[in-house]
């Protein structure tokens, strides 16, 4: 029987448990001297210095990240969009990174690292209720609240401005541990789908990873939902069933490129699966698919630490789970600010 229901995925507090429980263990240090020759411009860590990051792994990557988001949510708040549509969007994706920020601040204080000052200026966007269509196109709010001339720039230079630092992403990426690595692909994959839904999509090379044994566990979450999306759309009609075969085709590609990738690895698939019954109706059919499309990210986070440190292989997963959030959102799910990873 296949799941009817998303796995909630590795919790962020079970992350930040594990954040503390590093605090006692010294064997988590990345970053200290050992026998590394030292430079003018790699001093020696200072003893408090080397306390923090015997307690948080990634300290820098985490306040980078941190850095990197305050000024994706200045850009953002002032940001104009020219329809009713395209400023609800942009309130979805700031209220998804204040909660993104607030979780990594979390994190980071949870491992006795200081928060140093933001230079961005991050200002409080209208409620819909509070602008009109054409009031909106042209003011929005200052610090205070007062309308002024709208000067920002254009909801995609804010995609573009995300895409465009996704290199560097994936380079932190490349250095981050185990322990924070899944909510750091997790962050970088919900900026890319923000780049898309603000109409600057990410141009993908051909799909390198995951190889092997790390494919399998993607495999087993992917080929229940091509399958559960083949009965959806044969018992739908209309809009309903393209809407479900638009899902199907790109699940079905993604599945073909992982099975080769897993090669020999990958196990014969099974002739069908058992489905919830009578999806009878289109309720009950959106539910479905909802649930099996949403299955796959916590299945891809599961094996981002067999990625190592190659870049191409952290590009191959953050691909993944930026393309199930684009098949989610093809089927009106709600977005998550940590996509595969539940919140505390």
């Amino acid at each position: 029987m296949i799941p009817v229901m998303p796995s909630t995925g590795p919790s962020r507090r079970a992350l930040l448990r594990a954040g503390l429980a590093g605090i006692a263990s010294v064997g988590l240090l990345a970053g200290c001297s050992g026998d590394r020759a030292r430079t003018p411009w790699s001093p020696e860590p200072t003893a408090d210095e080397a306390a923090a990051a015997r307690r948080t792994p990634d300290g820098d990557l985490l306040l980078r990240a941190r850095e990197r988001l305050a000024g994706h949510r200045a850009a953002l708040s002032r940001a104009h969009a020219d329809t009713p549509e395209g400023r609800a969007q942009v309130r979805t994706v700031a209220e998804l990174w204040q909660t993104q920020q607030e979780r990594l601040e979390q994190l980071i204080l949870l491992g006795g690292i200081p928060l140093p000052e933001l230079d961005a200026e991050i200002r409080t966007l209208p409620e819909a209720d509070d602008e009109t269509d054409d009031e909106a196109a042209t003011t929005g709010p200052g610090p205070d609240d007062a309308r002024h001339s709208a000067t920002g720039p254009s909801a995609q230079t804010v995609g573009e401005q995300l895409r465009g630092g996704l290199p560097q992403v994936l380079e932190d990426l490349s250095r981050s541990s185990a322990l924070n690595r899944a909510m750091l692909v997790s962050l970088a994959a919900q900026h890319v789908e923000s780049a898309r839904l603000f109409g600057a999509p990410a141009e993908w090379p051909p799909l390198e990873g995951p190889v092997g044994a790390a494919a399998v566990p993607v495999l087993a979450r992917t080929r229940p939902t091509v399958f559960g999306l083949e009965v959806v759309a044969a018992r739908s009609r209309g809009e309903e069933r393209l809407r479900y075969e638009s899902v199907l085709a790109a699940v079905r590609s993604t599945t073909r490129a992982l099975t080769t990738l897993a090669g020999d690895a990958a196990p014969l698939p099974p002739l069908g699966y058992d489905l919830p019954e009578p999806l009878d109706d289109e309720p009950g059919r959106l539910t479905l698919a909802r649930a099996l499309v949403r299955d796959i990210e916590p299945a891809v986070l599961s094996v981002v630490a067999r990625a190592g440190s190659d870049v191409e292989q952290l590009r191959s997963l953050v691909r993944l789970l930026a393309q199930t959030q684009q098949w989610a959102d093809e089927l009106d799910v709600d977005p998550d600010p940590f996509p595969g990873m539940t919140l505390p």
